[in-house]
């Protein structure tokens, strides 16, 4: 809509030539109003832009900020999207978002046109299939990478092969779709959690040479990560070592601490608690120092949420197998976006040996933390090789430093 001009302004009687004239003898104020309201009826036929408008930018792409969901819809020619969608919401992933939001700084994703963010699923198989319907009806979205919540479910692996068959760069991410559905992504970005399983395994084998009973805790059992995880703990720790129970929580936190309440009381010669998923960790520190018995356990863990950290500082964790989401959130971003640009070179030499087995698969590493003064050392895992790496908290702490990070 235009602007307000002064009814004396020549260009105004010229287009309104007949209004003016019939306005003669009519008082200022009046045809003051009339004149007005006249231009800004003529103006909106006519077509005039406003000056308040944005111009085109020459048919550019906006280079518009990561969204945090991708359910919000883009205009025409807005910015293409990179999604990584997790399987449930968790502080774990804090360390995942820093490292898309560095790939798509370092990368310079927005000049081109290209954003890249972390969509969070409700911790649902139907949360995630409907996530992926979502996408399917959106024209903007270069590349979905998933966490899937199940790697067995056949309607996951549909609608990632129909948005496949979209032109959507499919990858997976943390965790993998079964072998059955692997043909429906491009790429694995993450941990080897077979391996994982067995560093866990590993260091708690080390911790009780005698072998205990010992309690599992995860949020599914459905998740591809959690069965290898479990059962590479299990192979690793041996006969001596007897497992009681694997309890599932499907990631509600107050479940998972009930859990371990119970386990207490089911299974009193129980010594080993294991926990899988992060918030596992706080979960089960969180029952042992209300019950005041962290002196009859051994307390081994996947990963290093904030608050996991902080208690094992304060000698409630006696070993976590910590991944690194950072570099699945960076990777997997790197990945995609070298995908749409056709840069070969970087597709090569991520995954130098594509085609072959397990050439699709990127490794992102593990951690070994202990708190100082462990008995743990590092030549007790030398035979997992250069993928795992022995720190102690203070030097684990201090690599967070570098990347800005609270958790990994």
């Amino acid at each position: 809509m235009m602007p307000y001009t002064s009814p004396t302004h020549p260009r105004i009687y010229s287009r309104l030539p007949s209004v003016a004239k019939a306005l003669r003898g009519v008082s200022d104020r009046v045809m003051l109003a009339i004149l007005s309201t006249t231009v800004m009826l003529l103006a909106g036929c006519t077509g005039g832009e406003s000056k308040s408008s944005t111009p085109s930018n020459s048919g550019k792409p906006s280079a518009g900020v990561a969204s945090s969901g991708a359910g919000s819809a883009t205009s025409k020619g807005g910015a293409k999207r990179i999604i990584l969608l997790n399987n449930t919401d968790s502080p774990f992933w804090d360390a995942a978002r820093a490292g898309i939001k560095k790939a798509q700084d370092d990368l310079k994703l927005t000049d081109v046109g290209f954003t890249a963010s972390m969509d969070s699923n409700d911790g649902t198989e139907t949360g995630q299939i409907e996530k992926l319907r979502q996408y399917g009806t959106q024209s903007d979205i270069a590349a979905v990478i998933i966490s899937p919540i199940s790697s067995t479910n056949p309607a996951i692996a549909d609608e990632l092969k129909k948005l496949k068959a979209k032109g959507v760069t499919i990858g997976c991410f943390d965790s993998d779709l079964d072998k059955k559905f692997i043909v429906n992504r491009e790429f694995y970005v993450g941990t080897n959690n077979i391996a994982g399983g067995k560093v866990l395994g590993t260091a708690a084998k080390m911790l009780k040479p005698d072998g205990a009973p010992y309690v599992q805790f995860v949020g599914v059992d459905s998740q591809q990560n959690a069965i290898e995880r479990m059962d590479g703990f299990t192979s690793a720790v041996g006969g001596t070592f007897a497992q009681k129970d694997r309890k599932l929580d499907d990631a509600d936190r107050n479940r998972a601490r009930d859990n371990v309440r119970d386990v207490i009381a089911k299974y009193p010669e129980l010594s080993l608690l294991v926990g899988i998923w992060s918030y596992n960790a706080p979960a089960i520190v969180d029952v042992v120092k209300e019950k005041k018995i962290r002196d009859k356990f051994t307390i081994v863990t996947f990963d290093a949420e904030a608050i996991a950290i902080q208690q094992m500082g304060e000698g409630m964790i006696d070993a976590m197998v910590v991944q690194n989401p950072f570099a699945m959130g960076y990777e997997s971003v790197r990945y995609a976006f070298a995908k749409s640009q056709g840069d070969q070179e970087t597709l090569k030499k991520m995954f130098p040996n594509m085609g072959q087995p397990d050439g699709d698969i990127l490794d992102t590493g593990l951690k070994v933390v202990v708190p100082p003064g462990s008995p743990l050392k590092p030549e007790m895992f030398e035979s997992f090789g250069k993928s795992v790496e022995f720190l102690d908290l203070p030097a684990f702490q201090s690599w967070l430093k570098q990347y800005d990070l609270t958790s990994s």
